[in-house]
């Protein structure tokens, strides 16, 4: 046995074993050896790089963490024993549950049926309701939160909702005021990411999250990394429904954007009793397949709490230096488009990659977390010359010597690589990267939105409340090939000096608009913007296929 598992912590909980664990720390098996029962320790483990200040803001979120929990009388909700201290780490003891996460059935054993997801949300809401009534608000309702107990002589487990370590309570200080955005990516409601307080209703949204993700077996919303995960929530469409049957009103309901308009507690309860009981007592799981690799993946990624100063922890822990990447956003869209009542399924369309909001935190910090390797590509490189019979004002130009020719097949398009450029795909968003260099290219198709110069306008407001160290530096009518589009010229991320060049055009027929983004350090600037232009000269629009 590992002897640091075995050391006694506060004279009295001796940890045996790990049952868990995440960013902001681990969750021990362990003995209280005053009382002779087992419980659950969960140990805060701080993040590579934090200040003080930042340490006794995650020092205050355990306290924080025991003061709302011992609040709590539910059997859904987690009981809390004690919190303690040692060498300046604070740890919470706790009721030791028998029992899987959410997210780990759903890996193992794959989604929920419509009728347990239903019960599970109800034993959910019940834990939120009173919480709700203690004037406390989770903050961070996710899979990776939902325990699920065993099955008694056929009868659905217990359902549990633990972590409430960055829950508010009416009366407590903001713990996020030094620049913290806490919670996890693809489950925070989008007022909480434009940087509104939490209530209630964010509980509510992030719960029909983790329902669409139980049922679903994928989580609603995932951009690639926290960035773009945060910014499809606040503006782009969830994944389709194909599983969740007569769930998806509830579901849509719950992830309505406007809080005002979304479904209450007392709303949400009465459309799941129905639904829960609506057959017999169904298997836990309805389809027992594993997600795929990719799909586990990403349902991992997006659960990782968030609660980091203004630098890549992933960088840091390596011992590289903080790699900050901005994220994209849909050709000629408006930054915040208008959110119309929608029924339920409805397309996915290009806005989860809305570059416009990142991750909007308190005191103007922007966070990015440990950033998830890139799916793989979906498509090869080719050398096939640009078609010769391309309209008047779309024809591309010859390849320079050693570039290949990427062709989407999906979208129509096609565009020249230069050499030493590795592909990746973003949901939607075709990128390549030099990381030699720090140089990156992403292209994006999307149906046009408006005036070039209109979106970027508006694009470019929503920017300055939203990158840390916005500074816009042009913003003008440009053309491509006769065509009227507009150029947005910016940096961000003082720090590190990323400079950016976004132009967008709407193709010959009207039908497409296309962005063509260029990012890179602002040092290498003057040298690298040419490349720009010889990338531009070779791009074919769809007309031009």
């Amino acid at each position: 046995m590992d002897l640091h598992s075995r050391r006694l912590v506060a004279g009295r909980y001796r940890l045996h074993s790990p049952v868990g664990a995440g960013a902001m720390g681990t969750v021990w098996r362990a003995e209280d050896e005053v009382l002779g029962r087992e419980v659950a320790v969960k140990e805060m483990i701080f993040p590579y790089g934090l200040s003080d200040t930042e340490r006794e803001v995650l020092r205050e979120r355990t306290r924080r963490e025991a003061r709302a929990a011992a609040r709590l009388d539910h059997p859904s909700a987690v009981t809390v024993y004690d919190v303690v201290e040692e060498d300046g780490c604070p740890y919470l003891v706790m009721e030791l549950v028998e029992a899987r996460t959410l997210s780990e059935v759903v890996r193992s054993d794959g989604p929920l049926s419509p009728q347990r997801t239903a019960q599970v949300g109800l034993a959910l809401l019940g834990a939120l309701e009173t919480a709700h009534r203690q004037g406390i608000v989770h903050r961070d309702v996710k899979p990776g939160n939902v325990l699920l107990g065993p099955e008694d002589d056929g009868r659905p487990g217990r359902v549990v909702l633990t972590d409430f370590g960055i829950a508010s309570s009416v009366g407590d200080s903001s713990i996020t005021s030094t620049g913290l955005l806490l919670g996890s990516p693809a489950y925070i409601a989008p007022e909480r990411a434009r940087g509104l307080p939490p209530g209630p209703p964010s509980d509510l949204w992030s719960l029909g999250a983790t329902l669409f993700t139980a049922v679903e077996g994928r989580p609603p919303y995932d951009g690639g990394d926290p960035l773009l995960t945060v910014t499809a929530v606040v503006t782009g469409e969830h994944e389709p429904f194909v599983a969740a049957g007569p769930l998806a009103p509830v579901l849509e309901s719950l992830l309505e954007r406007d809080p005002d308009r979304r479904l209450s507690a007392a709303e949400a309860r009465a459309a799941l009793l129905p639904l829960a009981s609506s057959a017999p007592a169904a298997p836990t799981v309805a389809t027992p397949v594993p997600l795929p690799a990719p799909r586990a993946e990403a349902e991992r990624r997006t659960e990782r709490t968030t609660a980091l100063p203004l630098q890549d922890l992933h960088d840091a822990a390596a011992g590289r230096p903080p790699s900050p990447r901005a994220p994209s956003r849909p050709a000629a869209s408006p930054a915040t488009p208008p959110r119309p009542a929608r029924p339920a399924p409805r397309r996915r369309s290009w806005a989860p990659l809305a570059l416009v909001v990142a991750i909007v935190v308190l005191a103007g910090a922007i966070v990015a977390y440990v950033m998830s390797l890139s799916p793989p590509d979906d498509g090869p490189m080719t050398t096939a010359a640009p078609t010769a019979s391309a309209p008047a004002g779309a024809s591309p130009g010859p390849l320079p010597a050693g570039w290949t020719r990427y062709e989407d097949a999906a979208e129509g398009w096609s565009v020249g690589v230069p050499p030493g450029y590795e592909r990746s795909d973003r949901n939607g968003q075709v990128q390549f990267r030099d990381d030699e260099r720090r140089r990156t290219l992403r292209i994006e198709a999307s149906p046009p939105r408006g005036e070039p110069l209109a979106v970027f306008t508006a694009f470019s407001a929503a920017l300055e409340g939203s990158l840390q160290d916005y500074e816009q530096l042009r913003l003008e009518e440009s053309e491509f090939r006769g065509l009227p589009a507009a150029d947005l010229e910016f940096t961000f991320f003082d720090e590190t000096g990323l400079r950016v060049l976004d132009r967008t055009f709407v193709d010959e027929a009207g039908g497409q608009a296309y962005a063509l983004y260029w990012q890179t350090n602002a040092r290498d600037w003057e040298q690298a913007r040419p490349l720009f232009d010889q990338v531009l000269e070779t791009f074919a629009p769809r007309s031009a296929q």
